[in-house]
């Protein structure tokens, strides 16, 4: 923000005495050439013969502002204010010379006064004043007074400029971006508008809009270092990790002491297509300068990245061997260690990484996440809560862990709260969204969840290693439209991955997508004759078209190539439910979950439904139960559980079954409800 250029104009004199009159006049002349010095010397020699004049004291208090002599001119402009006590020049210059000394206790206070002397203040003093706020960390003060200086000059662009930085500074984003919109209507080549509004942008997790005012910023001044800088960030964020890279290099060549630069650069490099090459990176800056800690520190994250645990562990340990003290070098060996498994020992590293360095808060997380491993759940929490206290303002990483841990221990809310508050310090990172809709759906918030599922569609990312793990999460909850979009994007992408034409298939299965279903198993078939997935899912889609020959044969040729598929007897129980083979489907059940007891939900539920046909309302009840406590917010378990009871003539528990899946979402328990709890 601009300070105060104090302008000499040719101003009025009194004459004391003749001499001192001549300095004066002289005085005034040289500052309107720009000589201060010479100015300051003639005021003094005028006071020196007696000129007690405010105006003197005020003159040689403007050259010596002007001369950046700030103190000089505090001391000139208070002898001024003791001769005139509502001069509001005087006030208001001697607030912009303490706001240039730091002083702005002392600047706002004299603002103050001078715009209650005013009788109409000037959009300057709000202005300066709100410099003076801004400062000092009163950002909602500078806010005000940004706005009152609007009130008087709403043509100015930089008010506007000022304004949004004091909202962006008060992590009011939106309000901001409005602001730095209109000030780039009225200054549209203001390279520094565009770079404020990307920030704000960034902030948001509006990565693509960040990008190009990025762009904008560095076409109109190419040698910003940092908009360079951050828009490697933004495209790092939306894993384009070829234009990332480009533009760590191209920062390193502007500015090689960039904060911070080599460790982004490292990480971006560990994801590159082009492992030789990020590999090389720091290969070849090693090979010049070999005793350098912190190259080998970031060329073990880049290992580290491309998978190469044990080559990464090797260099942390030589960046130790050759930095004793390096807190960041013992933080990043414990994380590997704990990619290992060797829990205990990532443990040590990271009491050795917060000893070095108290405040490192990644070493808590890492401490904590070592402690949740060996069943040390307190202890994890505690590190985890100093890690969050340390870094609250913008370490969104230290909030999904913790996140994590809370989930670990079934307390949901607990995690969703923080998986809320990652997301509010970093909206752009998918990660913390797939995290918080794993709670979400935990909690019974779908409606929520598929908002999370849109946003990280929106985001726009290029990591497809992302979307396919999303997508696996999508068919696991239900949200099979969500799904179909997901793997529709990835088999544009990999037209030759079976795993996603199954997915696929599954998802238009249970959309009553059937020909479109079938259509992606006979696919999968056609390229991997031996696919389990491929012949259990077409038998699936075959037995819902009711041509149950061709399903049987189709789950049989699953089972005959591993009878240990569960999700194949989970499938052969359909078909035998649907051909009122009771028995036949309860033994299949039954084997389903005795080769994964762990994930088969829906088996318990099935298999109570096919209980309740053989009258048997004991283990159906049970089986119901267990579905439901693995399960609590499956509306499909409660609809089958609702078939189950009207079969068992507990019409009460059937109502109340049918009643708790139309609230969670089921159509078709809704009409359920229609026909019997009237």
């Amino acid at each position: 923000m601009k300070r105060l250029l104090i302008i000499f104009l040719t101003l009025p004199f009194w004459c004391a005495a003749q001499t001192a009159d001549s300095y004066v006049r002289s005085g005034n002349a040289k500052a309107n050439e720009k000589d201060y010095r010479g100015a300051v010397a003639d005021f003094t020699k005028a006071i020196q013969l007696g000129d007690t004049k405010a105006s003197t004291w005020f003159y040689r208090a403007n050259a010596y502002a002007n001369l950046n002599e700030q103190r000089e001119a505090i001391a000139d402009f208070t002898k001024t204010i003791e001769l005139e006590p509502n001069n509001v020049k005087a006030w208001f210059y001697r607030a912009n010379a303490k706001n240039a000394i730091d002083d702005y206790t002392g600047a706002i206070a004299d603002f103050n006064k001078a715009i209650s002397l005013s009788a109409h203040p000037s959009a300057d003093m709000y202005h300066y004043r709100a410099n003076a706020k801004a400062n000092s960390g009163d950002y909602a003060g500078a806010e005000a007074d940004f706005t009152a200086a609007i009130r008087l000059t709403p043509n100015d662009p930089a008010l506007y400029e000022y304004r949004g930085v004091a909202k962006s500074n008060q992590k009011n984003e939106r309000a901001a971006i409005a602001d730095y919109d209109k000030a780039i209507k009225m200054d549209p080549n203001n390279a520094d508008l565009a770079f404020y509004r990307a920030n704000a942008r960034g902030n948001l997790g509006d990565y693509k809009g960040a990008i190009a005012d990025y762009s904008t910023a560095i076409k109109l001044n190419p040698r910003n270092a940092e908009a360079v800088f951050y828009r490697g960030n933004a495209e790092a964020n939306l894993a384009d990790y070829e234009n990332a890279v480009a533009d760590y290099e191209r920062t390193i060549q502007m500015n090689p002491r960039m904060p911070h630069v080599y460790k982004y650069l490292a990480n971006v490099l560990g994801h590159s297509d082009d492992s030789r090459a990020a590999l090389a990176y720091f290969g070849n800056l090693i090979k010049k300068d070999p005793d350098n800690a912190e190259l080998y520190l970031y060329d073990g994250v880049v290992k580290k990245d491309l998978g190469d645990k044990q080559a990464a562990l090797d260099d942390f340990e030589k960046s130790i061997e050759l930095d004793r003290k390096s807190s960041d070098a013992y933080q990043a060996r414990g994380d590997i260690k704990l990619e290992l498994g060797n829990y205990a020992e990532a443990k040590d590293d990271a009491d050795t990484s917060i000893k070095l360095d108290p405040r490192n808060s990644p070493a808590y997380i890492t401490r904590s996440r070592a402690n949740m491993a060996l069943h040390d759940t307190s202890a994890a929490l505690k590190d985890i809560n100093t890690a969050v206290d340390y870094n609250n303002k913008s370490n969104d990483y230290a909030y999904a862990v913790r996140g994590d841990i809370e989930s670990a221990m079934k307390q949901y809310t607990a995690a969703l709260k923080d998986y809320d508050k990652a997301v509010e310090l970093n909206g752009g990172n998918s990660e913390n969204y797939i995290k918080r809709i794993s709670a979400r759906v935990k909690t019974g918030d779908r409606a929520g969840a598929s908002q999370d599922f849109k946003k990280i569609m929106e985001l726009n990312s290029k990591d497809y290693s992302m979307y396919s793990r999303l997508g696996y999460l999508m068919i696991n909850n239900r949200f099979y439209g969500e799904a179909l979009q997901t793997f529709n994007l990835l088999i544009t992408k990999f037209p030759r991955n079976v795993k996603y034409y199954i997915q696929r298939g599954i998802a238009d299965e249970k959309l009553g997508n059937l020909h479109e279903a079938s259509a992606d198993d006979n696919k999968v078939l056609q390229m991997d004759n031996a696919s389990i997935d491929g012949y259990h899912n077409r038998g699936s889609v075959k037995a819902v078209m009711k041509d149950y020959d061709g399903a049987m044969k189709d789950v049989d040729k699953a089972i005959m190539l591993n009878d240990k598929d569960d999700k194949a007897y989970l499938i052969r129980g359909n078909i035998k439910m649907a051909l009122k083979n009771y028995q036949g489907a309860k033994d299949d059940y039954s084997s389903a979950l005795f080769f994964d007891l762990d994930n088969n939900i829906e088996a318990f539920a099935y298999r109570a439904l096919a209980e309740s046909y053989l009258g048997e309302k004991e283990q159906a009840n049970a089986d119901l139960e267990e579905a439901i406590r693995l399960s609590p917010n499956n509306e499909e378990i409660y609809y089958t559980g609702g078939l189950a009871q009207i079969n068992l003539n507990n019409k009460a528990g059937a109502c109340g079954d049918f009643n708790r899946a139309a609230e969670i979402g089921s159509k078709a328990a809704r009409e359920k409800v229609r026909e019997y709890c009237k």
